[in-house]
């Protein structure tokens, strides 16, 4: 018997629900709601989307810059280590103390003029890869926050 009820409430239930019709206000705000999020979820897709762009973007700008940098840094390892085999292949060369004192002096000298400019010239590439990476970054941000 009490079977028999609680299927016969269960049965008016749902109809209830199949014929019961959502009163206009309510619906309309449901509808709304639904296309504010819809909306919502949009612009924060896209923002999201924009922000793995500028990341990229300067994950790049400072990943090329550094290898830049390497690069250059390997380049003057190789023609500082050929000018200390052709300055040691000079010495060796010398047909009296003096001279090659006199070579190994002037290849000191060389040496350390090179060094300064090699040195001057890192800072300075350094110094315009670290703008570009700011410059990158501030114009990713403006791009952004004109959104």
């Amino acid at each position: 018997m009490n079977e028999q009820i609680v299927k016969e409430g269960v049965t008016q239930v749902e109809k209830f629900f199949k014929t019961a019709c959502v009163p206009e206000p309510v619906q309309s705000v449901m509808q709304d709601s639904v296309g504010k999020s819809r909306e919502f979820y949009s612009k924060a897709a896209t923002v999201t989307g924009d922000g793995a762009k500028v990341l990229t973007e300067l994950a790049d700008a400072a990943w090329s810059n550094t290898k830049m940098l390497n690069d250059k840094i390997i380049q003057n390892a190789t023609a500082n280590a050929e000018a200390v085999f052709d300055a040691a292949l000079a010495v060796a060369r010398a047909k009296s103390f003096s001279e090659a004192a006199k070579i190994q002096s002037e290849f000191v000298q060389q040496l350390t003029a090179k060094a300064v400019a090699q040195s001057k010239e890192l800072f300075d590439l350094s110094s315009r890869s670290t703008q570009h990476v700011i410059e990158t970054a501030q114009a990713a941000a403006s791009k952004s926050l004109k959104r």
